[in-house]
């Protein structure tokens, strides 16, 4: 595209007449968008060299269409820097750490998620909601001078759906979930769901994990009561949710196996669409945490190679 911007002293009515006249001896329909009070056209490169001669009649200014870009910086959402991420990140990003986000699925082409989300694997079929989109950003989105940017930008994501569009899973599923985890040597899984009552197989799958060095992070739960299941398990770390002034949110599940508390209430992150959304609860505290722990696996991880 080529904007033509024509001397203000030349009346731009007269070479619009004149432009018109010559286009339809060429038997060509009118080709161009003009901007009257700005003495300008906007032609394509085709009929610009078409009738270049033409054009160079009059005297004018002519400019390629270039691409302007807004002034904008990622955002840094305030959970992100409550956790202290900001100053973590002198020290590295989480790169190479291996995180299995055991959820609703992941919107992989999501442009703060699609470079960071590494792999994966579908236990159920059907539409996706965005919860596991939401649980991603808050531990991957990229730091990209868009959008937002997540705890541990530079980790690497796996989207292991195991919950359907109304949010439900069964528990086969769940520990099919933690066994695929296993079997592909995760670093961290972010368990964002939780059921009120003990299971036995769940346990043990928890217990294998951890004696494969895995970190496991999980919701505490948003009944303002009892920590619920898997946070409640020995060697998972529950989260509790908080709200900007670190106060515990009342729907906020506490007590025993609600280990830690992080961010929770007016959660903005990653959504389908290339969207974002503000949500609250303890799903969305565990992301958290499970970034800190990232990053905190990256640095260890680097102090050994350096030895």
């Amino acid at each position: 595209m080529k904007i033509i911007s024509f001397h203000r002293k030349t009346p731009f009515r007269d070479i619009l007449e004149d432009l018109q006249a010559h286009v339809t001896e060429q038997k060509e329909r009118q080709v161009w968008r003009c901007f009257d009070d700005l003495s300008c056209l906007c032609v394509t490169e085709q009929i610009y060299q078409r009738h270049k001669a033409h054009f160079s009649r009059y005297p004018a200014t002519v400019e390629e269409d270039v691409i302007v870009s807004v002034h904008s910086e990622e955002e840094i959402p305030w959970g992100v820097r409550y956790v202290g991420a900001e100053r973590l990140w002198r020290r590295g990003k989480g790169t190479g750490v291996k995180i299995a986000v055991i959820d609703t699925g992941i919107s992989r082409d999501h442009f703060e998620l699609k470079d960071q989300i590494k792999g994966g694997i579908n236990f159920v079929t059907g539409r996706q909601n965005g919860h596991g989109t939401h649980v991603a950003g808050i531990i991957v989105a990229e730091m990209n001078q868009r959008g937002i940017v997540g705890v541990s930008p530079e980790a690497h994501l796996y989207d292991v759906r195991a919950f359907g569009e109304d949010g439900k899973s069964s528990l086969g599923t769940i520990l099919r979930a933690i066994n695929w985890s296993i079997e592909n040597k995760m670093d961290i899984i972010n368990m964002s769901f939780g059921m009120p009552q003990y299971s036995e197989a769940l346990a043990r799958a928890v217990e294998r994990a951890n004696k494969q060095g895995i970190i496991m992070v999980a919701s505490a739960g948003n009944n303002g009561g009892e920590v619920e299941y898997p946070a409640r398990y020995k060697g998972v770390v529950g989260v509790s949710a908080i709200d900007q002034n670190g106060k515990l949110a009342d729907f906020s599940s506490r007590g025993k196996g609600a280990n830690t508390k992080a961010p929770g209430v007016d959660i903005l992150s990653t959504w389908p669409g290339n969207q974002f959304k503000t949500l609250n609860g303890t799903s969305m505290a565990a992301p958290h945490v499970t970034g800190l722990k990232a990053l905190e696996l990256s640095r260890s991880k680097r102090r050994k190679q350096q030895v």
